[in-house]
């Protein structure tokens, strides 16, 4: 999808492999490609930049009271060419501050003051309430005393509190006493980027990533009895777990089968820490776009391993973090095992990017949340749902933090990666499951209505859940599956690769992924990208007629390219089938002619299956 403006000029060059498009490009976006940030060809552009920070934290998790109490020192990394006059601090827990503006329901128990900055110093400069914007939600957008040149970096220091969520929570709570999921809580710098400047867009509560990608460098303390699992590795496992505890999460860390690391026995025999009245548990993350942590000190812990990059050896944690008594939980280190296999070697087919994944009991029986390194998921009734939901969370290791997507803008380039790659496992490990049918039926359930958005109108301008779940998960889960199916799987997943490879740890835009799958294939996918990404519509394809010749047309009525699946049944009772990938319409034909045997009496033919999203099912049969 090249910008307008130069589309017909490169057009003329199609020695250099450039395919025009007549896709118009936002002013904003526009501006990136000028500015070389971006290229047409889908590459980043010989002056792209991003910026980044360095995060010291020491926490302390008050469980008598349910408080956060915080301290940080961050190192920011102006690395683009503007000079920086304000600094954007994300505050998330303004989300449940009395009177904040939400997009999501929360319980009245959770209503609290916010959060509490008592120390505010940038670059040695002291900033009271008095410097504080006069009015804020999420957004603490703050002029700077001294502006940040390009190419320098500020320090920036920082004590907060807050009161943590106890009863229904976003993201983030206290599940139940004892047991503590903190994600969505500490001072973070907003991004700056290419294409928007700060990032401004408020969190209501529908929204989620978009984070630079940082180190952190974060101090945990509990009381003595407590557990804490993070993003990133444990530094110092030998002064704070019991030898046999270490052993064990050390033969996890090697062994192909699931290690059995902290049990119910172990916390009745206080053999899991050492005995101490508080811990500070010390964690380390490398170039990863945001922290969180989990707190327990009744939780099993299972771990195992698995080699996900045979060219080094490199092995992965994948362990399982719950209560005793939760649904399915006693397979979640396993299923989190297959889970990385499958993406490491199946689709995306790229080595899982972090050292370690661990998967926690979020309390409830459905719903998950990502974070790097980490995924707080419920424990559903049904195997197969619990399978996909572990899978659907482990997936975000990719998107969007090994891709560094815009989730607040653009949710499909992350869910519906997510919503769709758990097919082929969940078929594997549950075959009574019908993943693709539910993904299917729940995109069909709002397909075509008016309050149905394309792809492309801006995730944050959903108010609607119905709406942005559609547009972020079940609608591009639809446009990736029948993309796939228009290139066969080879092509899928080179395109695939080279977009992941372009742009690891970096910001790419929706034109980013679209430029370098037409780079790859060769081809103007502008027949199959407008209708699935920028417009309004739904597919929908009819029988048109069938000729004394047994020619049957099909007509395209919808606006949405899909497969022809084609059953037909003969006067003896035989029927077979005929399958047209989605590339049929590449041509821009809104009819196809299918031969039939022309010497046989056909009684029925039908067409679409439970896997093809048809809106329209009326005009779906004939019948001689």
């Amino acid at each position: 999808m090249k910008k307008s403006l130069i589309a017909t000029f490169l057009s003329l060059f199609v020695v250099l492999g450039v395919i025009s498009q007549d896709q118009p490009l936002p002013l904003n976006i526009q501006k990136a490609y000028n500015n070389d940030t971006r290229s047409d060809d889908g590459n980043p552009g010989p002056d792209y930049w991003q910026n980044s920070a360095d995060y010291k934290m020491e926490v302390t998790v008050d469980v008598k009271e349910d408080i956060i109490w915080g301290t940080a020192e961050i190192n920011y990394f102006n690395n683009s060419p503007d000079t920086l006059r304000h600094l954007v601090l994300r505050l998330y827990q303004e989300f449940f501050r009395e009177g904040s503006a939400r997009q999501w329901a929360i319980n009245t128990n959770d209503l609290m003051e916010g959060t509490e900055i008592t120390r505010l110093k940038i670059e040695g400069e002291i900033y009271d309430e008095d410097d504080f914007p006069g009015y804020y939600m999420t957004n603490f957008r703050l002029r700077l005393k001294n502006v940040i040149l390009p190419g320098t970096s500020a320090k920036v220091e920082i004590d907060w509190n807050f009161d943590l969520p106890t009863a229904r929570g976003l993201r983030m709570a206290k599940n139940r006493d004892g047991h503590y999921f903190i994600a969505y809580w500490y001072p973070q710098i907003a991004v700056y980027d290419d294409v928007d400047g700060w990032d401004l867009i408020e969190y209501y509560g529908m929204v989620e990533f978009y984070n630079d990608f940082n180190n952190y460098e974060v101090d945990i303390t509990v009381p003595g009895d407590y557990v804490v699992w993070a993003t990133g590795e444990l530094q110092n496992a030998v002064e704070v777990f019991q030898k046999e505890i270490v052993n064990r999460y050390n033969k996890a860390k090697t062994s192909d089968e699931v290690i059995k690391i902290i049990t119910q026995k172990d916390y009745n025999n206080s053999a899991v820490t050492r005995k101490a009245k508080n811990h500070t548990w010390e964690f380390k993350a490398g170039d990863v776009p945001d922290f969180s942590f989990a707190v327990s000190n009744k939780s099993n812990w299972d771990g195992t391993s698995l080699v996900v990059d045979e060219s080094t050896g490199r092995r992965v944690l994948t362990d399982a973090v719950y209560p005793e008594g939760s649904n399915h939980w006693t397979k979640g280190a396993e299923v989190s095992r297959a889970s990385v296999e499958y993406m490491s070697t199946e689709l995306p087919g790229v080595p899982f990017p972090y050292p370690q994944m661990t998967s926690v009991w979020n309390g409830k029986r459905g719903g998950g949340m990502e974070t790097p390194m980490m995924a707080n998921n419920g424990g559903p009734s049904k195997y197969h749902d619990f399978v996909e939901l572990l899978f659907h969370e482990i997936c975000h290791t990719y998107f969007p933090f090994y891709m560094g997507t815009n989730e607040r803008k653009y949710a499909w380039m992350d869910e519906g990666w997510a919503a769709y790659l758990p097919d082929e496992l969940s078929r594997q490990l549950t075959p009574e499951a019908n993943y693709l049918k539910y993904l299917t039926d729940s995109y069909l359930s709002l397909a075509g209505q008016e309050v149905e958005l394309p792809l492309m109108v801006p995730s944050f301008q959903h108010n609607s859940f119905a709406s942005g779940r559609v547009a972020a998960y079940t609608r591009p889960a639809m446009a990736y599956h029948f993309l796939r199916d228009a290139l066969g799987d080879e092509l899928f997943k080179k395109a695939l690769h080279e977009f992941m490879e372009r742009w690891k740890g970096k910001h790419p835009l929706p034109y980013d992924f679209f430029n370098t799958f037409e780079a790859v294939v060769g081809e103007d996918l502008d027949w199959y990208i407008k209708p699935w990404f920028f417009e309004s519509g739904y597919a929908d394809l009819g029988i048109k007629e069938v000729t004394d010749e047994n020619v049957v047309i099909i007509e395209k009525v919808g606006n949405f390219p899909i497969p022809v699946m084609l059953v037909y049944q003969m006067a003896n009772n035989k029927s077979n089938k005929i399958y047209k990938s989605t590339a049929i319409w590449k041509a821009g034909n809104k009819e196809v002619e299918i031969q039939l045997p022309e010497n046989v009496t056909i009684t029925n033919i039908k067409i679409g299956s439970d896997h093809i999203p048809d809106a329209v099912k009326a005009n779906n049969e004939w019948n001689n």
